[in-house]
């Protein structure tokens, strides 16, 4: 598989996890290896404006299990990825959520390069998120 096939795979995978770990379905061991999709020196912009790093990053899912009701949902969708380097692709990604009956859009834009100890082989270094009108 590709390093773009890799990045998609990470973006629809993680979003599935992370719809397992919220609803707190996914085991505590699920989250080592969730873990490892993410660079040390990762950062996330934050559909606010604010910027965190790897660690907060980290806090903040751990924090989040089983914190939303069994009828969250998140959608990913367009999906697209381009390489930007010989071991870097950037794939932007719409991510509706369902949450409590409220449904909430953000266009997301991450950046991953290729890490052979990553669940999917590739590690998220940068992500910026937008929020957008759900359709």
């Amino acid at each position: 598989m590709d390093l773009i096939e890799r990045a998609k795979a990470e973006v629809i995978n993680r979003h599935r996890f992370f719809v397992e770990w919220f609803t707190g379905r996914a085991p505590e061991t699920e989250m080592q290896a969730s873990e490892r999709a993410f660079a040390s020196d990762m950062r996330m912009v934050e559909p606010d404006g604010s910027m965190i790093d790897a660690t907060q990053v980290k806090t903040m899912l751990k924090g989040a299990r089983g914190k939303r009701a069994q009828g969250f949902e998140i959608r990913v969708d367009l999906i697209e990825a381009r390489l930007v380097g010989p071991d870097a692709a950037l794939v932007i990604y719409d991510e509706h959520q369902l949450i409590d009956g409220q449904k909430t859009a953000r266009r997301s834009s991450a950046l991953f390069s290729a890490d052979g100890d990553a669940p999917e082989g590739v590690v998220w270094r940068h992500l910026q998120e937008t929020w957008i009108t759900e359709d």
